[in-house]
């Protein structure tokens, strides 16, 4: 499937749950869970500074462990993103 316009890089196929993607920053010693709250790290998106639980998602999916830093679940986050 071909992205609708020139800002769309990700198609339908790629979609996931943040809980399950390594772009969701968490606290050190919080649980993935799908109310764990967290810090969205794609480098197109962490400029807007986005908390979102792991119940969240979004087609900027890419699978993996979640990183982890003080201050991702904050409101507003105050961690900086790990990468």
């Amino acid at each position: 499937m071909a992205a609708a316009n020139k800002n769309e890089a990700h198609d339908d196929h790629e979609w996931g749950l943040c809980k399950d993607c390594e772009y969701w920053q968490i606290e050190p010693k919080a649980k993935v869970a799908d109310g764990t709250l967290g810090l969205c790290i794609h480098d197109e998106l962490e400029h807007f500074n986005l908390r979102v639980s792991g119940q969240s998602g979004c087609n900027h999916f890419k699978p993996g462990e979640p990183k982890r830093a003080e201050g991702s679940s904050e409101a507003p986050p105050r961690a900086a993103a790990v990468h």
